[in-house]
């Protein structure tokens, strides 16, 4: 019997949230049913990744993370290299591949296509003008996917209601993972150590999270902070923390892959994002049973709770200060709140159920999804 060929669609080859999810998913299926591609630009470690799995990399440099008229290159690349491999499914990830993968892969008669929206790209701190472009371009092309998938609640039954999304073709997966075959052990020692993971970009409100990090290390001499990750407001983070006489509990330690093992170091996690979809990093921290802080947005607020953490606004100066006043006050509050987030991973978002998910839904027909 022949596989089901299945395209995934991406536009950074890089290994952040978006496309760390879309491996998960691929490393779960049955190898031996589906025969997989990926394909996004060709310059970075998703193809390598790509590779070293046994699947098969479709480069597209056309592509570009804003709109731009190399769209239309794209596109017309995008409709041949559809037609000549003949997919059964196309599945895309994010705004830009998004809105043309779904319209291509419609037009180009793909039996079976599916978006899944890691977040939305408009949101309340943008321009807006360009918040109400991209609302209309998400509402129109919608209609082309024969299911949109959410990562979060909140936005499935905001596009149901709001942007004239079908409430048929519209479901919400969650991003799983699998807890961690080590879990954090706190010390009964008066210091904190504080975490976060994510990539310097404007969406992670990382310039604001790190100048309070600089106030609250200053305040405290017990406490200090460490952030993994890269991206372009990288330097005017590094000086932030060169200027200021806290840089040794400050830390900025750039990529790490391994990153589940190096949580168990870390007290507590910190994201402190103005939008997001459904953050894996969260997860992954939730896993080892790290509390986590985060900000009270959609997605974060749907994995954190009083239960397993503290939810607080992304530009109240005085928010993770509070938070660590608490936690220093009484320190056993991280080994309950670390048990409270190894629960909800293994009810809610346990990576078999996410697999199973995905799995149903690429068993459906044309017909089927278009019922």
């Amino acid at each position: 019997m022949s596989k089901i060929k299945i395209i995934h669609l991406q536009v950074l080859p890089i290994l952040s949230g978006v496309q760390n999810m879309m491996l998960q998913v691929l490393s779960g299926l049955d190898q031996k049913k589906y025969q997989i591609y990926v394909l996004s630009r060709s310059d970075g470690a998703l193809v390598e990744k790509v590779k070293e799995s046994g699947w098969t990399h479709l480069a597209l440099d056309s592509l570009v993370r804003e709109f731009s008229l190399k769209d239309f290159v794209s596109a017309w690349k995008l409709y041949f290299l559809i037609r000549k491999i003949k997919p059964d499914i196309v599945h895309t990830h994010s705004a830009k591949t998004g809105f043309l993968g779904r319209i291509v892969a419609r037009l180009s008669r793909v039996p079976l296509v599916i978006h899944t929206i890691h977040g939305f790209p408009f949101h309340q701190y943008q321009n807006p003008i360009k918040r109400f472009v991209f609302i209309l371009l998400e509402s129109f092309a919608g209609f082309f996917a024969h299911f949109n998938v959410f990562v979060n609640q909140y936005e499935k039954e905001m596009a149901v209601h709001k942007l004239g999304f079908s409430k048929k073709k519209s479901l919400t997966i969650y991003n799983g993972v699998l807890p961690y075959h080590k879990q954090k052990i706190f010390s009964n020692d008066n210091s904190l150590k504080i975490v976060s993971v994510l990539r310097f970009t404007e969406q992670k409100n990382v310039v604001s999270t790190i100048e309070q990090a600089v106030k609250v290390a200053k305040k405290y001499d017990n406490v200090s902070f460490a952030f993994y990750g890269d991206g372009e407001l990288f330097n005017i983070c590094e000086r932030i923390v060169l200027d200021s006489d806290v840089g040794e509990r400050v830390e900025l330690k750039g990529w790490v892959y391994d990153i589940q093992n190096v949580l168990l170091n870390y007290d507590v996690f910190l994201l402190n994002s103005l939008w997001e979809g459904l953050p894996i990093s969260i997860l992954e921290a939730m896993s080892v049973g790290l509390p986590v802080i985060c900000s009270n947005i959609k997605g974060n607020n749907e994995l954190v709770d009083s239960h397993n953490g503290w939810l607080v606004e992304p530009y109240d100066l005085n928010s993770l200060d509070s938070v660590v006043h608490e936690i220093l006050n009484n320190k056993n509050i991280l080994a309950e709140k670390g048990r409270e987030s190894i629960i909800k991973v293994t009810k809610q978002f346990h990576y078999g159920l996410f697999i199973n998910e995905y799995e149903r839904l690429y068993s459906c027909t044309k017909g089927n999804s278009d019922e």
